[in-house]
């Protein structure tokens, strides 16, 4: 499992990484919780409090709100318990499913766009998509810029307009999807049943056994989505949060 959140971190870099006796901590100007958290899954020896304290004198530094990624496989243990006296709030729960490539269904449609390299056409469908505002669009750039994973990155196009795209990358025998977006008028439609097949048999034909993705517990039409394709969890995770 720690395994999958090294892969994890891989596949989203943020603008910096330090690492902090044993944490791993990302920034990345605060565009996503991911690329701007403690990631506590290393052993460390520093006294526990201090180590805290110093955290969120970094965080503050950037005007960003102090964010730990609490997995089952924390250092030390009993920190997710500590951050919640210290008055750290849980956000976004969230699931790590997982899947073989065994028997993978084609795509019953063939309007898909691949490319093996990072491009503005996709980034630009994510982006409208998802609706990210300008300064949002500068940061997750850089951070795609960063990636030196093989990637791969999927449209499903529609009357020459992209309505559902996603990113996958691949690493050590796995890769993992990321991005998954639907348009949202074309949602509950198929077309992110049929992303997913076709992204599935893209990995396996770059040599990934198995595939990896995280989605949040309250999201039950992805969790649906997931598994009518096969994933199935290997664990959970959340984010302890506290205001600048």
């Amino acid at each position: 499992m720690r395994f999958l959140e090294e892969l994890s971190m891989n596949a989203l870099p943020s603008l910096q990484t330090v690492i902090y006796d044993g944490w791993v901590i990302k920034l990345a100007d605060g565009f996503t919780n991911r690329a701007n958290s403690i990631n506590p899954i290393y052993k460390s020896f520093e006294n526990i409090n201090e180590k805290i304290e110093k955290c969120e004198t970094i965080f503050k530094s950037r005007n960003l709100r102090t964010t730990y990624k609490i997995t089952p496989f924390v250092y030390p243990d009993n920190l997710d318990k500590l951050l919640e006296i210290r008055g750290y709030e849980t956000i976004r729960e969230s699931s790590v499913q997982t899947s073989d490539l065994s028997n993978i269904t084609k795509p019953n449609i063939e309007s898909f766009i691949t490319e093996f390299y990072y491009n503005d056409t996709w980034y630009d469908g994510y982006c409208k998509i998802n609706q990210l505002d300008n300064n949002n669009r500068k940061i997750y750039k850089k951070m795609m810029r960063n990636v030196i994973h093989y990637s791969f990155y999927t449209s499903l196009v529609k009357n020459e307009e992209v309505i559902a795209c996603g990113r996958g990358v691949v690493e050590n025998d796995y890769f993992g999807l990321y991005d998954i977006a639907v348009k949202e008028e074309y949602r509950n439609c198929g077309y992110g049943t049929q992303l997913l097949r076709k992204m599935l048999i893209i990995g396996k034909e770059q040599g990934a056994k198995k595939v990896y993705l995280q989605v949040m517990l309250n999201n039950n039409p992805a969790f649906n989505l997931y598994r009518k394709v096969g994933f199935k969890e290997a664990y959970k995770y959340h984010y302890r949060v506290k205001e600048v």
